[in-house]
C-alpha cells in the first residue's frame, strides 16, 4: 500500500511541476511571458487575440492542469505524513496546498474563457473599447493580482514551509527537500511584495513561480525513488 501511495504522490506532484515548467516556456514563446501580464489591455488583448488558437490552451491544460495536479498530490501527501504519525504541519500544509492548487486553477483560467472573448470583442469593435478594458482592468486586478497571484502565492509559501516541516519530523525524503522549500518559500514571499512596490518583488514573483514548479519535480522525484526504496525492502 505504502508503495502505490508514494509513487502515486510522486507522480501526481512531478506532473504538476512538469505541466508549469511546459507551460511557461511556451508562454514565454508564444505570448511574450512574463512582461505581457503587467502590460495595458491593448497590448495583452491584442496578443491574446493573435494567438487564440494556443495560447487559452496552455493556460488551461499547462498551468490550470497543474494546479489540479497539486490538489490531487496534496490530499495522498497528508495521506503519507499521517502514516508515519506527523499530523499537525501535514494537516496545516494540506489545507493550504488545496487553497493554493484551487487558487491556482479558477484564477487562470479567466485566460480560458473571459480574456480570448474580450480580446475578439476588442478587435472586432463590437463593444465600446473604453468599457472592454474596464471590464479587463477590474477582472485581471481583483482575479487576477489578488486571488490567482497574491492569494496563490500566499498559501503557496505556507504550503512549502508546512509540508517541510512535516518532512523535518517524519524524515520520509531527504532533509534537503525541505530546506529547499523553505528557501523558495522565502523568495515567493518577497515576490509577493510586489503589489506594495518593494523593489525586485515583480522578478521575484515570477522567479518564485518557476521555484514552485520546481519543488513540486524535486519532491515528486524524491517520493516516486522512496516507492522504489519500499520494493526493495519488500525483496
Amino acid at each position: 500500500m505504502k508503495k502505490g501511495l508514494y509513487l502515486s504522490t510522486g507522480l501526481l506532484s512531478l506532473s504538476a511541476g512538469v505541466l508549469f515548467f511546459a507551460a511557461m516556456l511556451l508562454l514565454v514563446k508564444y505570448f511574450g511571458y512574463p512582461n505581457i501580464i503587467r502590460a495595458e489591455p491593448a497590448i495583452l488583448l491584442g496578443r491574446l487575440y493573435e494567438q487564440k488558437e494556443i495560447v487559452p490552451f496552455i493556460y488551461y491544460f499547462g498551468i490550470g492542469g497543474g494546479g489540479i495536479c497539486v490538489i490531487l498530490a496534496t490530499l495522498l501527501s497528508k495521506k503519507v505524513f499521517e502514516l508515519h504519525g506527523e499530523e499537525i504541519w501535514s494537516y496545516l500544509g494540506s489545507f493550504c496546498g488545496l487553497l493554493s492548487g484551487f487558487l491556482l486553477y479558477t484564477g487562470i483560467i479567466r485566460y480560458t474563457f473571459l480574456f480570448p472573448f474580450l480580446a475578439e470583442k476588442r478587435e472586432l469593435g463590437t463593444y465600446d473599447v473604453a468599457v472592454i478594458d474596464a471590464i479587463f482592468q477590474a477582472f485581471n486586478q481583483y482575479v487576477g493580482n489578488s486571488l490567482a497571484e497574491h492569494a496563490q502565492f500566499t498559501f503557496t509559501s505556507l504550503y512549502l514551509v508546512f509540508f517541510g516541516i512535516a518532512i523535518l519530523t517524519t524524515k520520509i525524503i531527504p532533509r534537503w527537500v525541505a530546506f529547499q522549500g523553505f528557501i523558495f518559500a522565502a523568495v515567493i514571499i518577497y515576490g509577493n511584495g510586489e503589489f506594495f512596490g518593494l523593489p525586485g518583488a515583480f522578478i521575484a514573483n515570477r522567479v518564485g513561480s518557476g521555484l514552485m514548479a520546481l519543488w513540486l519535480v524535486t519532491y515528486g522525484m524524491s517520493m516516486i525513488w522512496k516507492s522504489f526504496e519500499q520494493e526493495g525492502i519488500r525483496s
